[in-house]
C-alpha cells in the first residue's frame, strides 16, 4: 500500500478555514478581485426613421427611376428597410448577449411605425428594456431642429413623445442625445422640467468651442448629471480607478450594413459579417474586464466612488459634426452635396410662420369657444414632422426639402382656417390675436411704419450676384426700434449675406429651449475665429447698447459670430434661384430687456392681425 499522508490538524483547519474565506469572499462579489478598477464600455446608437424623410421617389437622376425601379421607394418603404436591416438586427445582438447594456436613441415617432406595423420588433425592444439592457433614449417626437426654434415647438413634441412611449409600453429613459447630436446648455432646463437627467455632449461640438481635452468622469449640467459622447475617461484616485470607453455613438443604422445608409437601398441591408466583427470586439472587452453598460450606469459607478461632478466651460448650442458642417450653418443656410436643390431659409421661415400661426389658432379657439382640439393637436404633430433636421441639413435631397415645405405648409393653412372659424364664431373681421396674452380681440390692421434714415449702425450686404433694395424704418422712439427690410431681386445668384458691425466683446444671446433669459459669455474665452447661431428667438447683441432681431418669419438663418470683434453676419448659401425674396431684421439701441422683450414679441410669442 502507498503510504498515507497525514497534515497536522491546525495546518488542515487553517487551509479549510482560508479556502472557505476565499470562497466566501468571491461569492459575495464576483469582481473582488479588481474592485478597485472599474471600467466600461457604452454604445450610442442614434437611429432616425427620418433618415430620408418623405421616402426615396425622386431621389434618382430622371430615367434613371426607370432603370432601377426598387430605389423608387414610398416613406413607409424607407421606414420599414431601416427597422428591418437595421435596428431589429442590432436588438438581436443584445439578446445573444443578456449581459451587455446599450442605449438606443430614437424619435417617438419611430416607437409609433414599430407599433402600428412591427410589434414583434417592438416587443423584442421591450424585453430588452425590462431585462434593464437597453435604455430607450428619445427628446422628441420627430428629429426636429429644436436648436432653431422657440422652446414651445420641442415642448408638443416632448410631450406626444410620453404619451407614444406610455401607450407603447416601453419605459422613457432619463438620458438624452439627439438627432444630429444637437446640445446647448439651454437643455438642462428643459430636462429638467421633463424629467430627463443625464446628457451625453457630443466630444467634438465641446472640442470645436474649447479644444482638445481630457474629460473628467462627469459634468455639472445644471443641477443634472453630463458625460461627454465618444470621448473616454481614464480617473484615478489612489488604489481606486474608474475608465470608460466608447464602442459606438453615431447613426445606429451603420453599424448592421457595414456603414450603407438608406439612401442606397440595393446595398443597405443586414451584414452579418460587419455585426460579428463588432461582437467580436464587444467580447474581447468583457474577457478583458469592461462592462459592456448603458450610460446611467457608468455615472452611478462614479458617484458610488464618491467622485464630484466637474464644472463645465461655456458652451454654445450647436451639432455633433461642426468641423465639416460649420455647425448649425448646415442646417441653416449652408448647402450640403446637391446644393441646388436645397432651400433653407424657405423651409426655416415657413415652418416659423406655421408655429406663429399655430399658437395664433389655440388662441383662437380657445377665445371663440369652439372646438378644434383634436385638428391642432393634429397640426402640432405635423409640425414636429417639418421642422426635421433633414428638411435642410446635412445633405437633404429635393424630397426632404419638399417634405418640410408640405408639412409646415399645411400647418399654416389648417391654423388659418380655426383663425377664420373663430372670428365667423365672434363676428370678428379683422383679429388682434394676442398669444402671450391669450386674447384675440377686433382691432384695425396697423399702420405701416414710417420711412427713416439708416441707424448709426453700419449695415453690409453682399450678393454676389443679386441687386439689393434696403429701406429702413422708424418703429419706435423710445426705445429706438429700427426695422431693416432687403429686397433681393429674382437672379440666379444662390448666396447672399448680410452683416451688423458691432463693438461688443461680450456675447448675449439666449439658449435654445431655456426660458431663463439671455446669457452673458465672454467671446474671447472660444478658441474658434467663428460660430454660427442658430438663435431660436432671433435675438444678439451689438454692443453700445444695440441689439439686433432677426424676423424669423423672413430670415431664419444661422448668425456668424467672431472671436476677434462684435460683428454679426447672416447668411445663406441656399437661396432659390430666380426668385425675389425680403430679409428682415429689428435694430434696438436701448436695455437688453427692451431687446430681448421685442425679439421675444416678434417670434416667440407674436401678435398677429388677421
Amino acid at each position: 500500500m502507498p503510504a498515507v499522508f497525514h497534515a497536522p490538524r491546525r495546518r488542515v483547519r487553517f487551509a479549510i478555514v482560508f479556502a472557505l474565506a476565499v470562497c466566501l469572499l468571491f461569492a459575495a462579489s464576483p469582481d473582488a478581485a479588481r474592485a478597485a478598477d472599474h471600467k466600461f464600455a457604452l454604445a450610442m446608437f442614434h437611429f432616425n426613421i427620418q433618415y430620408v424623410a418623405g421616402g426615396l421617389r425622386g431621389f434618382l437622376p430622371l430615367g434613371l427611376d426607370n432603370v432601377i425601379p426598387s430605389w423608387e421607394m414610398t416613406e413607409a418603404e424607407v421606414e420599414d428597410m431601416i427597422i428591418v436591416e437595421s435596428f431589429e438586427p442590432v436588438l438581436d445582438l443584445y439578446l445573444d448577449h443578456p449581459g451587455w447594456g446599450v442605449d438606443l436613441e430614437l424619435q417617438s415617432y419611430f416607437i409609433e411605425v414599430l407599433a402600428e406595423r412591427h410589434p414583434g420588433i417592438l416587443a423584442k425592444l421591450i424585453d430588452l428594456v425590462e431585462s434593464g439592457q437597453a435604455s430607450v433614449v428619445s427628446f422628441h417626437y420627430s428629429d426636429q431642429l429644436f436648436i432653431g426654434y422657440p422652446r414651445r415647438a420641442w415642448e408638443t413634441s416632448a410631450e406626444r413623445t410620453a404619451q407614444v412611449f406610455a401607450d407603447a409600453g416601453v419605459a422613457l429613459s432619463p438620458t438624452v442625445f439627439c438627432q444630429e447630436g444637437q446640445a446647448g446648455v439651454g437643455m438642462a432646463e428643459a430636462m429638467s422640467d421633463f424629467g430627463y437627467d443625464l446628457m451625453v455632449w457630443p466630444k467634438n461640438l465641446w472640442i470645436y468651442q474649447h479644444g482638445d481635452f481630457a474629460s473628467e468622469p462627469y459634468y455639472d449640467f445644471g443641477g443634472l448629471d453630463l458625460i461627454v459622447g465618444a470621448q473616454g475617461v481614464n480617473w484615478t484616485d489612489g488604489d481606486d480607478t474608474l475608465e470608460m470607453t466608447w464602442t459606438f455613438l453615431g447613426d445606429g443604422e451603420l453599424l448592421a450594413t457595414c456603414d450603407f445608409d438608406p439612401y442606397f437601398p440595393p446595398v443597405f441591408k443586414e451584414n452579418a459579417a460587419c455585426i460579428a466583427e463588432y461582437v467580436d470586439q464587444l467580447t474581447a472587452l468583457e474577457a478583458d474586464g469592461w462592462d459592456i453598460a448603458r450610460a446611467d450606469e457608468y455615472v452611478a459607478q462614479a458617484k458610488d466612488l464618491g467622485i464630484a461632478p466637474a464644472e463645465m466651460p461655456d458652451l454654445l448650442d450647436g451639432t455633433w459634426q461642426p468641423d465639416s458642417t460649420n455647425g448649425p450653418f448646415r442646417w441653416l443656410g449652408g448647402g450640403g452635396l446637391w446644393r441646388m436643390d436645397e432651400r433653407d431659409n424657405h423651409v426655416r421661415t415657413l415652418c416659423e410662420i406655421a408655429f406663429r400661426e399655430l399658437l395664433a389658432a389655440e388662441v383662437a379657439a380657445d377665445e371663440a369657444g369652439i372646438d378644434a382640439e383634436d385638428e391642432i393637436g393634429e397640426s402640432w404633430r405635423l409640425l414636429n414632422l417639418g421642422m426635421v433636421t433633414d428638411a435642410t441639413g446635412i445633405n437633404p435631397y429635393k424630397g426632404e426639402i419638399g417634405y418640410g415645405v408640405a408639412h409646415c405648409g399645411e400647418v399654416a393653412r389648417r391654423a388659418r382656417t380655426v383663425i377664420e372659424r373663430a372670428k365667423i364664431e365672434t363676428g370678428i373681421t379683422t383679429a388682434r390675436i394676442d398669444t402671450a396674452a391669450g386674447e384675440m380681440a377686433q382691432a384695425d390692421f396697423p399702420p405701416d411704419y414710417d420711412e427713416t434714415t439708416a441707424p448709426a449702425v453700419e449695415v453690409t450686404i453682399d450678393t454676389k450676384r443679386r441687386e439689393a433694395v434696403s429701406r429702413w424704418s422708424l418703429v419706435s422712439s423710445t426705445p429706438e426700434i429700427y426695422q431693416l427690410e432687403i429686397e433681393f431681386d429674382d437672379d440666379v445668384g444662390r448666396e447672399v449675406s448680410v452683416t451688423f458691425e458691432g463693438t461688443a466683446t461680450d456675447l448675449v444671446f439666449t439658449p435654445a429651449l431655456s426660458t431663463g433669459g439671455p446669457l452673458t459669455y465672454d467671446r474671447t474665452a472660444f478658441v474658434f475665429n467663428e460660430w454660427p447661431m442658430p438663435l431660436a428667438d432671433g435675438f444678439l447683441n451689438l454692443g453700445d447698447d444695440w441689439y439686433v432681431v432677426k424676423d424669423m418669419g423672413l430670415t431664419h438663418v444661422a448668425a456668424f459670430i467672431n472671436t476677434d470683434n462684435g460683428n454679426a453676419r447672416f447668411e445663406d448659401d441656399t437661396a432659390t434661384p430666380g426668385s425675389a425674396f425680403t430679409w428682415r431684421f429689428f435694430l434696438i439701441h436701448g436695455t437688453q430687456d427692451e431687446a430681448v422683450a421685442f425679439a421675444t414679441g416678434l417670434n416667440v410669442s407674436p401678435t398677429l392681425y388677421r
